[in-house]
């Protein structure tokens, strides 16, 4: 007779077991993101009486720091956010209200997933909709929340799918985006010290080698700004000249948190080659008009700064390499072509097809991964975007054979390429490579890197509309552990440096 009493006991048991614990602040701690081992991101949080303050620093060169004021039911509302790019001055705060039964979520701050989450605890549904905003913008938008038990959770947004782990009380313990190699963990006594904020063209923080802040005049009247980082070694260096891609672009490639030039740079110099990266002309601190530029007139400021590199008393003139990333992956060739004297290049995400052929391919792959694009009308989509008046930049880049110019090279070259790129035809790297031998090169070296966009990053999908939403932005650790080991074998006499 005890049995029915037993099973009642369980089952009342179970459903407490099922309800949402009464909301209880989270202990203060850091959560670490990490990306293919490679620390990216750290974001420290503090649960206070009716609000959580969070200070996220990405790839050690933007602070988000933002407090939000929360209602009992674990909605938002208000934010203020700061927004700080390394060895500059704060902007000015965002601070908004937010709409009553809205979170605030940003890819950028980490403990947007455990605000999710708690809002789905408060909910205490198998799925819940979460209707969250920005916390820079008025921008409505929603997170799924899955609850699969009382730990273990599914938070959607867009195409990403963290699978997240809490303890009872719904603190956020990790969570990890296995497409994306990207791991979140909750550690407690990790000090900002640990992971503090680099100047955008510094030397790092641990100083593993030097950073000089140079200006070189070129002969048609205006001076290219830009970085040269030096190891701490010995005598005359080889050095690697880092190219730009299609865009106005300054010297780090990007805006902080995506500065794919300053990885390169930086696992470059570690490994004992100095780097010289520059702001295009008239971009950043270069002088002249970037605007009429063409292909050909960078070119011409590639010459310049090798020519520069060439009398540097630091610097080795007998090794000097070209590492020219998208259409800098056409200028590095079109340079070595014409000049003997360069020891080496590499071309990264860098086209193989003919002009016309690659603006058709990359707007199509761009078309079809663009979910707001209807099925049936992307076909009309890729014509009208084919149809748009050209810039003298993007004219004259079309215009040349990189085939054509790849067959006069004759120096070591690595076609290095990510394989989920949709912007530059995976099939451009055997092309290249095909072009090179067919012209008498004897040292050509093709890795594709599985799961890694035309930007650099970690990412399976490629479009640069989904990668955006990414929590940070860590150029691939693999495809910068094959360049750096390339580049050593063919420029760098004796033995590494240590790390510090």
């Amino acid at each position: 007779m005890r049995r029915p009493v037993l099973n009642a006991l369980a089952a009342a048991a179970l459903l407490l077991a099922a309800r949402p614990a009464a909301a209880q602040a989270c202990a203060p701690a850091a959560f670490l993101l990490l990306e293919q081992g490679k620390l990216a991101a750290v974001d420290w949080v503090e649960h206070r009486a009716g609000q959580v303050r969070t200070r996220t620093i990405l790839t050690q060169s933007l602070s988000v720091d933002a407090t939000f004021d929360l209602r009992p039911d674990q909605t938002a509302a208000r934010s203020s956010v700061i927004l700080t790019n390394a060895g500059r001055p704060p902007a000015a705060p965002i601070a908004r209200d937010i709409a009553p039964g809205a979170i605030v979520w940003s890819d950028f701050i980490v403990s947007s997933i455990e605000m999710a989450v708690a809002r789905a605890r408060v909910l205490d549904r198998p799925v819940s909709q979460v209707a969250a905003t920005s916390p820079y913008r008025d921008a409505p938008t929603e997170v799924r929340v899955e609850r699969l038990d009382p730990t273990d959770w599914i938070v959607a947004y867009r195409d990403k799918r963290f699978r997240v782990l809490t303890d009872d009380a719904g603190c956020l313990l990790a969570a990890t985006l296995p497409e994306y190699g990207v791991v979140i963990e909750r550690r407690t006594g990790f000090a900002p010290a640990r992971y503090p904020l680099w100047p955008l063209y510094d030397a790092p923080p641990d100083k593993a080698y030097r950073a000089e802040q140079v200006i070189i005049p070129a002969p048609q009247g205006h001076s290219l700004a830009g970085t040269l980082t030096l190891p701490k070694r010995r005598g005359p260096v080889p050095v690697a000249v880092l190219l730009t891609g299609l865009g106005a672009s300054e010297r780090n490639g990007g805006s902080p948190p995506w500065m794919p030039l300053r990885d390169i740079a930086d696992a470059l110099t570690r490994a004992g080659i100095a780097v010289l990266r520059v702001d295009d002309r008239g971009v950043g601190k270069s002088t002249g008009d970037h605007k009429p530029s063409t292909t050909f007139d960078e070119a011409d400021d590639v010459r310049t700064e090798v020519a520069w590199l060439r009398r540097h008393p630091g610097i080795d003139p007998k090794r000097i390499a070209l590492v020219g990333y998208s259409e800098g992956g056409l200028i590095a060739p079109m340079v070595a072509a014409g000049d003997p004297r360069i020891a080496a290049i590499v071309t990264l995400a860098g086209p193989g097809v003919p002009g016309p052929e690659l603006a058709r391919e990359q707007i199509a792959a761009i078309v079809e991964h663009d979910p707001s694009i209807a099925p049936a009308d992307r076909a009309r989509e890729v014509e009208k975007q084919l149809a748009d008046p050209l810039t003298p930049r993007e004219q004259s880049f079309l215009s040349i054979d990189p085939l054509r110019v790849a067959r006069g090279v004759r120096v070591p070259a690595l076609i290095l390429q990510g394989g989920s790129d949709i912007t530059v035809p995976i099939r451009s790297a055997e092309r290249l490579a095909a072009a090179l031998r067919e012209g008498g090169d004897r040292d050509v070296t093709v890795r594709i890197v599985p799961g890694v966009s035309h930007a650099l990053l970690p990412d399976p999908v490629g479009a640069s509309a989904r990668w955006l939403y990414l929590p940070a932005f860590e150029t691939s650790p693999e495809l910068l552990d094959i360049l750096t080991t390339w580049a050593r074998a063919r420029l760098v006499v004796g033995p590494a440096p240590r790390r510090p």
